[in-house]
């Protein structure tokens, strides 16, 4: 993958995509990248290929709407929080939850980092391509 292309995964039903704020950063990515081991990304990875192979992750813990326009991936501990366009999940921003609540600023995090992304715009149109 390209360090700079935004794509994660593209399938047959959605692209998983990392949103990208107005100064260009990739802060899923850099969770992502930087705060997982091998292994976590591997488990991630998974989920994100179900989604863009199927067009849904059948496990309500795994996948689940949070707040608002705001949805988590879940994998153990780790949260990684996506906002959907068209047929595109854009993923904003990750943690490692340390309680057993979840962390209010991190979901306003990611309302912050979707509405820069879609101030900033992608350049690209946002709908499944066969």
């Amino acid at each position: 993958m390209d360090a700079d292309s935004p794509l994660v995964v593209h399938g047959p039903m959605r692209i998983i995509e990392y949103a990208v704020c107005s100064n260009g950063i990739m802060p899923a990515r850099k969770f992502i990248e930087k705060e997982l081991n091998e292994s976590e990304r591997t488990m991630l990875l998974v989920l994100f290929k179900r989604m863009a192979d199927h067009g849904t992750v059948p496990n309500r813990e795994q996948f689940k709407k949070v707040e608002g326009e705001i949805f988590e991936f879940k994998k153990h501990q780790i949260r990684v929080f996506c906002f959907r366009t068209g047929d595109h999940w854009l993923l904003t921003n990750g943690y490692k939850k340390k309680t057993d609540r979840l962390d209010p600023g991190e979901v306003k995090r990611a309302k912050r980092i979707m509405a820069e992304h879609l101030r900033r715009g992608t350049g690209r149109q946002e709908r499944r391509t066969k």
